[in-house]
């Protein structure tokens, strides 16, 4: 097969890639002093250090052990989802009522069939 020759178009032909620029961010004021300078074990809530640790702990204390401790006990004690509870033991009930009084514990028929009144054929 004979090769053909890629034509690129003539705006990409003429081009090389760019020289990757070089950039710097500035300190915006350079003679501000800096907070991890100040206090290197800085959490970030405040500049004194004696309130940023204690904004730390309170904050760690009620994100972690107040949500963690709350929420799951919370959880736990939450009324009965969709009642998959109540219908296990009311399942088992049923069971015993019926061993009890000699019924099967299954029916094929969901409604009593001599109760039901169907249409006359015409």
């Amino acid at each position: 097969s004979p090769s053909r020759p890629v034509a690129a178009p003539p705006a990409i032909a003429g081009k090389r890639p760019r020289e990757p620029t070089i950039r710097s961010q500035e300190d915006p004021d350079p003679g501000a002093e800096s907070l991890y300078e100040k206090n290197p074990d800085s959490h970030g809530y405040d500049k004194d250090p004696v309130v940023d640790l204690w904004n730390m702990r309170v904050v760690f204390f009620f994100g972690f052990s107040i949500v963690l401790v709350l929420g799951s006990t919370f959880v736990a004690y939450l009324p009965d989802y969709r009642m998959h509870e109540w219908a296990r033991r009311e399942a088992e009930r049923l069971v015993k009522y019926r061993e009890a009084n000699g019924f099967p514990i299954m029916e094929s028929n969901c409604f009593d069939p001599s109760k039901i009144q169907l249409p006359e054929e015409e």
